[in-house]
């Protein structure tokens, strides 16, 4: 949803008051809401872990990595706001900004790779997960070069490996309804 006052940036914030028995509402992008003077939102509360994150995200830079000062071309986020609020705009940020999150990331996390959780049922061997990716990115490499054997023998590999995953998944599933 965008702003309802700039129209350019995603509305991030829902501001409502209440005149005379009179409900009016507005969904405002962070910079609107502020040159409306629009305070109180969830910002306030997060203010001492955006200060711990900003305090790592100044300190973090690798050298040579400049703020790009691009935008970003889904929701117009510049670095310089993600730094002020400490939020990014939309999915697209993370692609538009990379070279200046990935320090960040893998300071605050200790790696640039998201390892996630899974539900117990699914659990997966993180290292067959890995080298699935790895294929992966290799199989793109093959067709790029238009090397058809061997991406034939990769995409042969790969889902060789993901029916290993399923079917170790299935057994853990099965062994898991007859214990109980």
């Amino acid at each position: 949803m965008k702003c309802e006052v700039c129209g350019e940036r995603p509305a991030t914030i829902r501001y409502a008051e209440m005149v005379d028995g009179e409900l009016s509402a507005w969904n405002l992008c962070e910079r609107c809401a502020r040159e409306k003077g629009v305070t109180g939102s969830l910002t306030s509360f997060a203010t001492p872990l955006v200060n711990v994150l900003m305090g790592l995200l100044g300190e973090s830079a690798e050298p040579g990595v400049e703020p790009s000062g691009a935008a970003c071309p889904q929701c117009g986020l510049t670095y310089g706001e993600f730094r002020e609020t400490g939020r990014l705009g939309c999915g697209a940020c993370y692609e538009t900004f990379y070279d200046e999150l990935r320090p960040l990331l893998r300071r605050i996390h200790g790696s640039t790779q998201h390892a996630g959780v899974v539900p117990g049922a699914h659990v997966d061997d993180p290292a067959s997960r890995s080298e699935i990716r790895r294929l992966k990115a290799e199989l793109k490499q093959a067709v790029k070069r238009e090397e058809y054997e061997r991406a034939a023998e990769i995409r042969d590999l790969i889902r060789a490996k993901e029916e290993a995953l399923a079917s170790s998944r299935k057994k853990d599933v099965d062994v898991r309804d007859d214990g109980q």
